[in-house]
């Protein structure tokens, strides 16, 4: 049985990757939706971590509670088309994975205490950065961007200078190509992330054409635009 229960919130965020990998890998999901967005699970109660999003498999009852850990179980667990074929293509992948990471947690992630006007310091204080700390939101905008610009940058040139190939890691899609194309679609296409196209002028990756060009291979899988819909205009960020 390829079936697990997901608990994440009404948003593209980190959950979405994991979504779009199960319907490659023809894992079913029952999602549900976490406090304080819902009431299908309680994160600070049923989540070792209390955080989400958090997995448990029903076919022996694992629970896990950090997404790198739940994309690299499923694509291990439940060989498929995202199952790396190689140790060397899934350290690259790994790799390619991790900035997105931090991608996500340096800019993508301060960017929701922004467009949410989540202003408790504490709250924010444990997240990797408090960019609301120095300076306001005026500031904090400014940052975020510079810092999207720089990284975004940073990737794209590695891209350019490696040898060309269709996604990230080689010829085939991988969970990395699948969690870049979320974050980049969110900062594209999701009402709250107006404030950074804004910021940009227009489209935030107009620079990055090898980022953008695996983004739109991703789209052309058809369980991708399966699983998404209509997300990426409908979700807040």
């Amino acid at each position: 049985m390829k079936e697990i229960d997901l608990a994440y919130f009404p948003i593209v965020g980190r959950g979405e990757q994991i979504n779009i990998v199960c319907a490659i890998q023809g894992i079913k999901v029952n999602n549900l939706i976490s406090t304080p967005m819902g009431n299908d699970f309680d994160k600070d109660k049923q989540a070792p971590f209390g955080t989400v999003p958090w997995m448990k498999d029903q076919s022996n009852g694992l629970e896990l509670n950090d997404s790198l850990s739940i994309i690299q179980y499923l694509v291990t667990k439940y060989v498929g088309p995202l199952t790396p074929k190689s140790s060397e293509d899934a350290a690259l992948i790994a790799m390619y994975w991790g900035w997105v990471q931090d991608y996500y947690s340096y800019v993508l992630s301060p960017f929701h205490d922004i467009i949410t006007d989540h202003n408790e310091v504490f709250w924010r204080n444990l997240r990797l950065t408090d960019t609301l700390a120095d300076g306001g939101k005026e500031k904090a905008v400014s940052n975020l961007t510079e810092l999207h610009n720089k990284r975004s940058a940073y990737l794209e040139k590695l891209l350019s200078n490696s040898n060309s190939t269709t996604f990230l890691a080689g010829e085939e899609c991988s969970y990395a190509d699948i969690f870049l194309y979320t974050c980049v679609r969110t900062v594209q296409h999701t009402p709250g992330f107006g404030i950074l196209r804004d910021a940009c002028g227009g489209d935030p990756f107009s620079n990055c054409a090898k980022i953008l060009k695996i983004c739109d291979e991703v789209e052309k899988i058809d369980k991708v635009t399966e699983t998404v819909g209509s997300k990426f205009k409908e979700c807040p960020i």
